[in-house]
């Protein structure tokens, strides 16, 4: 039985050993991997092994031979695969690499934005996002789901089947970061994605929060709660590299200096966490460190065997809460929430670019406009008239630039970014929410200086609404023959994704 099928069995409670983490202190060696490996195995309460598709640290072997060694030992790998240096056709081969050696568990995410490129070659694309590709992998048909889901179609030279999970980070400190985060993870789920994995933190009332969250939803997706057995070393690496959207509470580090000389007690502390989020109610858990042994890992299922009993004793001593938003109000019982929602930023006064951007979308772009079929005739006549169409083109290029930073993408979504350009905005152009990358409302790319682009469209739409939601359903990938082009002529058109059909009566 694999990972996912234990996820959804409500007596059981499956461990994945993070073998092969996003973020190492440095490059791990295939020896004392397999090694790992073969004594998980051994001990027979592990059979599933995380893999990052592209960690941070170059191996010595790539993560495609690990994975077909771990099946050969007899294990299951479950692979994170970062979309940074892929583009649709790319990320499909890869995938195809994958399932042909066995592997059928995944992991999409957007992944970290590289500070200095190995290369020109290893230049990040992030032509997708996760949405994106959860919505590319349903429309060619890949299918995802328990091992007695329907035969999915034969799409790129063999049949694929294979479980598709999502990240997600409840562990934000603002309104305008934390909301987005479960707003995009509505998306996912609404797009396909089979299992729920938490980015790491360590705020056990945010932990909860995703629960209730869920609940609230009815979102019945499996949750896998992130544990990462943290010494003083680790947390210092996280503070001084800063880990994208990973955010080591004061109190925490504090603790961790003054246990240096006793490492026991961080064993006993992700022992608690373990016993405290099968408490909450997740599904699973991802268990590992910066060791490269099994031996750190083993300690901490030895000792969270004795404390589930006593799960809810741990509270008081796990609760790092250090944020300034949580969406749900705090309960009489430390580390917890009520189901009772917090109240939000009253909405404000909207912006006048905002309220001219949404008056023109409104008179131009919706079919009960009063231009609506006046521009779009105009459009389909200016289609295939050279000097006409250059001129459109032109037109648009001066006005949406400067009011924009329009990049001409030619498949325009400003009226679901809050009037904000995604291409200039964002530097991973992340058009269906947020990455999980952001810290206190800043871009992972810039950090402490420029807002996380999401978070600027949070304060852009808090002039319409208190409570900001999408108002536009999930956005497809961009064809990139559409780059360059006019989006007011592909929309009329029907070329963007929209596929608006215009009939000229």
């Amino acid at each position: 039985m694999n990972f996912f099928n234990e996820l959804t069995i409500s007596t059981s409670f499956p461990v994945c050993y993070n073998l092969l983490p996003h973020y190492t202190a440095e490059g791990q060696k295939h020896a004392p991997l397999m090694n790992c490996v073969e004594e998980a195995l051994s001990d027979g309460r592990i059979g599933s092994f995380f893999l990052s598709d592209h960690p941070a640290h170059p191996q010595e072997i790539s993560s495609l031979q690990l994975a077909e060694d771990i099946i050969a030992a007899g294990g299951e790998p479950l692979i994170s695969l970062a979309l940074t240096f892929y583009d649709k056709n790319t990320v499909i081969e890869k995938l195809q690499q994958y399932c042909q050696m066995g592997v059928e568990q995944f992991l999409f995410v957007s992944g970290e934005y590289p500070a200095m490129p190995d290369n020109k070659q290893t230049k990040p694309a992030f032509d997708l996002d996760c949405v994106q590709l959860l919505m590319l992998l349903d429309e060619l048909g890949i299918s995802a789901g328990l091992k007695n889901s329907p035969e999915p179609k034969n799409v790129i030279g063999e049949e694929i089947n294979i479980v598709k999970g999502c990240a997600v980070s409840p562990f934000k400190s603002l309104e305008s970061e934390q909301v987005w985060q479960y707003e995009k993870l509505k998306r996912k789920i609404a797009v396909g994605a089979d299992f729920v994995m938490t980015q790491l933190g360590y705020d056990i009332r945010k932990f909860d929060e995703l629960v209730r969250f869920c609940t609230l939803q009815n979102i019945t997706a499996p949750l896998v709660g992130n544990i990462f057995i943290t010494d003083r070393h680790t947390a210092q690496l996280i503070r001084e590299r800063n880990i994208p959207g990973v955010k080591m509470p004061d109190r925490l580090l504090q603790t961790l200096i003054q246990e240096e000389n006793d490492p026991p007690k961080q064993f006993t502390r992700s022992a608690q966490t373990l016993a405290v989020l099968k408490g909450l109610g997740y599904h699973g858990t991802l268990i590992g460190g910066n060791s490269s042994d099994f031996s750190a890992v083993k300690l901490v299922l030895d000792e969270a065997e004795g404390f589930q009993s006593d799960w809810q004793n741990f509270l008081v001593d796990l609760d790092y809460s250090d944020s300034s938003f949580y969406y749900f109000q705090k309960d009489s019982r430390p580390g917890l929430n009520n189901n009772q929602p917090s109240p939000v930023e009253p909405k404000h006064f909207p912006y006048p670019m905002y309220s001219f951007s949404y008056f023109v979308d409104w008179m131009v772009y919706l079919p009960r406009g009063p231009l609506f079929k006046m521009t779009g005739r105009f459009c389909r006549f200016c289609n295939g008239r050279k000097f006409w169409h250059s001129s459109i083109w032109l037109l648009e290029f001066l006005s949406k630039g400067p009011l924009y930073g329009c990049k001409m993408c030619g498949d325009c979504v400003l009226y679901a970014c809050g009037f904000l350009c995604y291409q200039s905005g964002c530097p991973k152009k992340m058009v269906n929410g947020p990455c999980g990358g952001s810290i206190n409302g800043y871009c992972e790319v810039f950090p402490d200086k420029k807002l996380c682009f999401w978070v600027r469209v949070y304060k852009q739409m808090k002039g319409v609404s208190q409570h900001v939601t999408f108002s536009a359903p999930p956005i497809p990938a961009r064809g990139s023959q559409l780059n360059k082009t006019s989006s007011w002529i592909n929309f009329f058109l029907g070329k963007d994704h929209r596929k608006m059909h215009f009939e000229d009566d």
